[in-house]
């Protein structure tokens, strides 16, 4: 399988962004004046607190919500237009999987629904089952499975037409920490061995800290890019990275930003 090449490296790029719900008395802005960039192939997370328009970002880049104000671009087009070009696929907390499709046919749905042959859907739902470790379970139900094993299927099902954008919305949130880190090292490895670009959505310093290339820390009331950090770790991750000294040391840096009272720092849109 081989994603559409972005030719531009700047794969995702949001210009001065507001958000703004309601009107009156009622009105609350969810973001204001947000610009960042992600490239091709980088791991980005969005971190931040309960409130902070993390899932509100990733809805705008997914055409699920317009900004008030400001620009964004994915792959070099609005998102309404790279949803159509299937740009992106998405992956929320919820697998929201079909009870009465079979795995098989849950991951292969997209497809079908673009009238590929089905030798062809057979094809792809069998290298992407392979690819995270549910083959043997093709044949079974979402309700026959684990939360870990149904988020596995979501992640397929989102990769079916080979996007070379992937969103997610904090898709292990609800998962034991046990399956949480075993589902993020198989992350990491789709990530290795399909080039993707991922823009992932946490509330765990921790999480974002082993999976991502750069975090993007967000303060809140309203929703601000408070500083976003490179994160000097190496690329191959294993789980005894957990353990060192960088990886704490990165922590705590990452930490320290929610414990600071000042102003949010407006980064500009090329960091």
């Amino acid at each position: 399988m081989s994603s559409i090449i972005v030719p531009d490296a700047c794969h995702i790029e949001l210009d001065h962004v507001s958000v703004v719900f309601g009107s009156g008395a009622q009105q609350v802005t969810a973001l204001s004046d947000v610009s960042f960039q992600i490239h091709s192939n980088e791991f980005v997370s969005l971190l931040g607190p309960s409130g902070c328009g993390k899932s509100t970002l990733l809805r705008l880049v997914a055409d699920l919500l317009q900004p008030t104000r400001g620009s964004i671009r994915v792959a070099g087009e609005e998102p309404e237009r790279a949803r159509l070009q299937r740009q992106f696929g998405i992956v929320f907390q919820t697998p929201a999987l079909f009870d009465w499709r079979t795995v098989r046919h849950n991951v292969e749905l997209p497809l079908e629904l673009l009238g590929t042959s089905r030798k062809e859907c057979r094809r792809i739902s069998g290298e992407l089952l392979e690819m995270v470790g549910l083959t043997r379970f093709a044949d079974h139900y979402p309700w026959q499975l684990s939360g870990g094993m149904q988020q596995r299927v979501s992640i397929a099902r989102a990769l079916a037409l080979d996007p070379p954008l992937l969103l997610m919305d904090e898709p292990f949130s609800a998962l034991d920490e046990f399956t949480k880190e075993k589902l993020q090292l198989e992350l990491l490895d789709i990530k290795r061995s399909t080039g993707k670009t991922f823009l992932f959505v946490t509330h765990s310093i921790p999480e974002a800290v082993f999976l991502s290339d750069r975090i993007i820390v967000l303060s809140a009331h309203p929703g601000q890019v408070h500083s976003i950090h490179s994160v000097n770790l190496p690329a191959e991750r294993d789980r005894e990275l957990r353990e060192t000294e960088a990886f704490y040391r990165m922590m705590t840096t990452i930490r320290n930003c929610f414990y600071e009272e000042r102003d949010p720092i407006h980064v500009p849109a090329h960091q």
